[in-house]
């Protein structure tokens, strides 16, 4: 049976501290009840520094890129470049159904004793 995959795109307000982790948002966005897992997520929009310069905002495969500078922080993106004004953010996400055997479950029972 193949995996069936759904790709859901929101639009997100983005600061320094909000959305307190991009997993959590994604997460929250895959449908009440949903047994389906993220399996992956990217955000795009743009960013300007404190110089009102627009550059490019990503977030993927875990890193933050601004322009073409990877950062590991949205707040490491603020030392370097000062106060931020983020716009135009959306997030793309993938979610499907866990691998089978993956996310717990029963485990086995033990073996019985020799006699």
């Amino acid at each position: 049976m193949a995996a069936t995959v759904e790709t859901v795109t929101v639009d997100l307000d983005v600061t320094v501290s909000s959305p307190a982790t991009f997993f959590g948002f994604a997460d929250s966005k895959k449908g009440e009840g949903s047994k389906k897992s993220v399996k992956s997520f990217s955000v795009t929009g743009k960013v300007a520094g404190a110089d009102g310069e627009e550059q490019d905002f990503e977030v993927k495969d875990c890193s933050y890129i601004v322009g073409g500078t990877k950062y590991a922080s949205r707040k490491a993106i603020k030392k370097a470049i000062g106060d931020l004004t983020f716009s135009g953010c959306s997030m793309t996400i993938e979610v499907g159904h866990r691998p089978w055997g993956y996310g717990g479950g029963g485990g086995g029972g033990g073996g019985g004793g020799g006699g």
